[in-house]
């Protein structure tokens, strides 16, 4: 009934296991890339440089302003109507619209838009540059499962060989093969071996743990990886050098472009500032119209003809005549309406703005200055950014080198240490050796197979790395 229920446990399990939506690495990565703060905000950044951009672009059209103003005065004023003195109370509105289009500011607004147009390139490649660190993140997170899901693994076949080793051992102790000794010195073996698989499980569920942390999910979802088919590792893989790979790095690296592109927009930076040396030319043009309640009842109809009118203006003292003048009146009156005062009031003007700078207290010099010293900072962060990317592919590159000796003497020597342990376990078994000594065999072939595991990881995720920085996918 116990072996019953053992293989319905198991069994149970592992339909819980192979129903259970496994992630493959580039699931995790598409999660994290979608989920990731730093890649959110490094994605407003993006946007608020497209703002920017389109700003400096519509900063090429004319502005268009209106206007509208209500007025009450008492005592005193001037008649907005007829521009004489009088003592009454005016109630006045006045609307307008202007118009402006500069026509040549010093390349300001070219200037502009080519600074803007570098920094949206600058933010996207910044924005590429977190992707790849998130990705490389996951990669590392996802590794240290495979890593730590072999060791488990190992630690649980050890277990069940001591176990084994136990058995036999016991039977030979109890037909006097054995002494006591080697008894206890290998359920000493068993306990170790024990603990090894719980220490072995913790650093599972920690790696799964931070996994998890990266792609920002709960640490009780349910969650496990695919475990790929990864092939032995090929120290003839790493074909290129480090010089080739790092020119290709140089050429497709989001963070040397956005080093370069901070660079080139600072320079255009430079030009805005120097257009403050310069004239700056506009056009201007504008309508406007206002009413008053002090207007006349009537005033003329726009557009009618004028008629000749004679009308006295004194009389000659001596000879009584009476002295007259001509003058030119409208022909046709309209009563005053509120709309027909906003017509006749109307105000109409064109014209050319022209602004020369003569002295400005130094600021236009002391910007440029501040200019030229941004763009030397830029210059300087791209020299810096190249050197980091230099001296980080010369180490990934002497990391996989030294991996690949590791794993490579890692494999001779695991090859010898197995044989030393399957001859060990065969002379127990004939009760040719004693407890001790076979543990210390077991126990090196043990230490060994461990390392071998780590270093062949160790060399798969440094690889990983270098084919990062020549454009390869990161999957397994």
């Amino acid at each position: 009934m116990l072996r019953i229920f053992i293989v319905f446990i198991f069994l149970t399990v592992g339909l819980n296991a192979n129903g259970q939506d496994k992630w493959s690495l580039q699931k995790c990565v598409d999660y994290a890339l979608e989920n990731n703060l730093q890649v959110k905000q490094s994605g407003l950044d993006v946007e608020s440089a497209e703002i920017n951009l389109f700003g400096s672009k519509m900063s090429t059209l004319p502005n268009l302003n209106g206007n509208l103003g209500l007025n009450t005065s008492t005592g005193r004023s001037i008649d907005p109507f007829t521009n004489t003195i009088i003592d009454r109370g005016i109630n006045s509105q006045n609307a307008g619209l202007n118009a402006s289009l500069p026509l040549f500011d010093g390349l300001q607004r070219y200037n502009s838009i080519k600074r803007d147009q570098y920094g949206q390139l600058a933010a996207e490649k910044d924005l590429e540059s977190v992707e790849n660190d998130v990705t490389l993140n996951v990669v590392t997170f996802y590794t240290n499962i495979l890593f730590n899901k072999e060791l488990l693994e190992t630690a649980k076949l050890r277990l069940l060989t001591t176990e084994s080793q136990e058995s036999r051992v016991e039977k030979q102790v109890e037909i006097g093969a054995l002494a006591q000794a080697d008894l206890l010195q290998i359920k000493q073996q068993k306990a170790n071996d024990e603990l090894e698989v719980v220490r072995a499980q913790n650093n599972l569920d920690i790696s799964y743990l931070q996994l998890k942390q990266a792609l920002q999910i709960p640490a009780d979802q349910p969650f496990d990886i695919e475990i790929p088919d990864l092939p032995e590792p090929n120290p003839e893989d790493l074909m290129e050098s480090s010089s080739n790979v790092y020119q290709y790095a140089l050429q497709n690296q989001p963070v040397i472009k956005a080093a370069e592109y901070r660079k080139e927009s600072a320079m255009k930076g430079i030009g805005v500032a120097r257009s403050g040396y310069y004239p700056s030319l506009s056009l201007n043009a504008g309508i406007s119209t206002n009413y008053s309640n002090a207007a006349p009842e009537q005033f003329p109809v726009l557009g009618s003809e004028n008629t000749t009118i004679t009308r006295p203006i004194g009389v000659v003292e001596n000879t009584g005549q009476v002295v007259i003048t001509q003058q030119e009146v409208p022909s046709e009156f309209t009563d005053n309406t509120y709309w027909n005062q906003l017509d006749f009031n109307q105000r109409r003007f064109l014209g050319l703005s022209l602004n020369i700078p003569i002295f400005n207290r130094f600021q236009v010099k002391n910007n440029v200055q501040q200019s030229i010293i941004n763009h030397k900072r830029t210059e300087y962060q791209l020299t810096s950014a190249k050197n980091q990317l230099q001296q980080t592919i010369e180490q990934a590159y002497l990391d996989v080198k030294a991996a690949a000796k590791s794993y490579e003497a890692l494999k001779n020597s695991f090859e010898a240490s197995e044989l030393s342990f399957r001859n060990a376990e065969q002379r127990l078994e004939l009760g040719a050796t004693d407890a001790v000594e076979f543990t210390q065999i077991k126990n090196e072939f043990e230490r060994v197979k461990s390392d071998l595991i780590r270093a062949k990881y160790d060399y798969i995720f440094k690889l990983k790395v270098l084919d990062f920085y020549q454009g390869k996918p990161l999957n397994f």
